[in-house]
């Protein structure tokens, strides 16, 4: 399954009439990151995005049932980007997760995209589980499952991953988006070295 099919499935029941349109799908997708980025959530409307995506406004709404679920769907697509393939120990996974969401969000638009929807979750209950459930809780299991894999190769015991798991993900992501969304730097290699090290250290790994 593709990552935005697999975005989809929150939206359900589709039908059963011609398969969906995998181009159609993300023009949509990256056509909500573009308004957000340009013009804030205030002017996000599906009208808009579907004028920008090239689509009929029934085409965004057979797959989204409201402006939030776009949106929130755009950010989730960001995620799933940032997955990559396990590395040969703790220190290469870790520096492969970094890398990836810094080549993610180095992007404009992913970059706005992200602060307008959280920054709007702040104010909408709704929009703010959406954020947990689709974005959030996604994000952690990744670092879940790096932990899994440090677990499977005898660096790390069960107890320590399950006692680290909350603060490891708020390291990382933390220390990632004020660096990128925040601050706006570049992610180097002296910046991946140094945060990779410091999550060894809270892992009680040895360095390289």
């Amino acid at each position: 399954m593709s990552s935005i099919a697999g975005l989809a499935d929150s939206t359900a029941a589709r039908g059963r009439g011609r398969p969906r349109s995998v181009a159609a799908d993300e023009a949509i997708l990256a056509a909500t990151r573009a308004v957000l980025a340009e013009d804030g959530w205030a002017a996000l409307t599906v009208e808009g995005v579907a004028a920008r995506a090239g689509v009929a406004k029934t085409t965004v709404y057979r797959r989204f049932a409201s402006r939030a679920d776009l949106a929130v769907a755009a950010v989730a697509q960001l995620v799933a980007a940032a997955r990559t393939a396990p590395g040969n120990g703790a220190a290469e996974d870790i520096g492969n997760a970094i890398r990836a969401c810094a080549d993610v969000y180095s992007r404009p638009a992913a970059r706005a995209a992200y602060l307008a929807v959280v920054a709007e979750a702040g104010r909408d209950p709704a929009l703010r589980a959406a954020v947990e459930g689709r974005v959030i809780t996604p994000a952690r299991q990744m670092v879940a499952d790096g932990l899994d894999r440090a677990v499977a190769r005898g660096e790390i015991t069960r107890e320590l991953a399950d006692a680290r798991l909350d603060l490891l993900y708020d390291v990382l992501a933390g220390a990632l988006l004020h660096r990128l969304l925040v601050r706006e730097a570049d992610i180097d290699d002296d910046f991946i070295e140094t945060l990779t090290s410091a999550v060894l250290v809270a892992l009680r790994i040895p360095p390289g």
